[in-house]
């Protein structure tokens, strides 16, 4: 993996206390990176800040201010729910999803509090090790960057290369079997809804292909690329 997404968080992991564990004030957290503006505007005007701020541990998903476009232009019906589905219900970085015992996952999100339907997002890590991100029924085509901040073990903030939108709520969804850039492997996308009766409980053993993390609320398996 790219030294410099993982150098950031070394230096973090070797400077963790337990001071640094308070509460997840994502806003304050992106106070003094510019660079996120629009995506922290959306933060606030949502309340995902307030409401991400609540959990006991979880992962920011963020854009740059360039590629936040089709999160901005979203209608009001919409905004929340996508704003939501980048904060992921547990805590991650480059070295725990690369620890992952297999390739893929699916990772539950604030939305799934209330949707959880679309309230999941596919982790999928190609052949050269780069990770990807993205909505059910959609390919993983938005690329892991780097760490922005993060405080060990409880939150982590992660820059991704493009907001990570539900089919019908941006961009037309690429063609299944697109090649993502900078990867060996085809990223498929997932099945297009999700069957409850397939979500593992918490603390479920994990099957051949998928992960399974006792803290979050339920997980289903995708398939791993080929």
């Amino acid at each position: 993996m790219a030294s410099k997404i993982l150098l950031p968080l070394l230096l973090l992991l070797a400077a963790a206390s337990p001071a640094a564990l308070a509460a997840f004030d994502a806003l304050q957290m992106l106070a003094d990176k510019p660079k996120y503006g629009t995506f922290s505007k959306l933060l606030a005007q949502t309340k995902v800040a307030e409401e991400a701020g609540q959990l006991r541990s979880a992962s920011l998903l963020v854009v740059t201010d360039k590629a936040a476009k089709p999160l901005a232009s979203l209608a009001a019906d919409k905004l929340r729910s996508a704003v939501a589905n980048h904060v992921l219900l547990n805590y991650f970085d480059p070295i725990k999803l690369d620890e992952m015992r297999t390739r893929t996952a699916l990772l539950p999100t604030l939305l799934s509090t209330t949707d959880k339907r679309l309230g999941f997002v596919n982790y999928s890590r190609a052949d050269d090790g780069q990770m990807y991100l993205g909505a059910p029924g959609a390919p993983c085509i938005a690329k892991l960057v780097k760490v922005v901040a993060a405080r060990p073990y409880s939150v982590s903030i992660m820059e991704v290369s493009k907001p990570i939108l539900p089919p019908g709520f941006g961009d037309p969804v690429p063609a299944p079997g697109r090649r993502a850039k900078g990867g060996k492997a085809k990223i498929k996308p997932s099945a297009s809804g999700l069957d409850e009766s397939k979500i593992a409980a918490p603390g479920q053993a994990a099957g051949a292909t998928g992960e399974v993390f006792p803290d979050n609320p339920g997980f289903a398996p995708v398939a791993a690329p080929k």
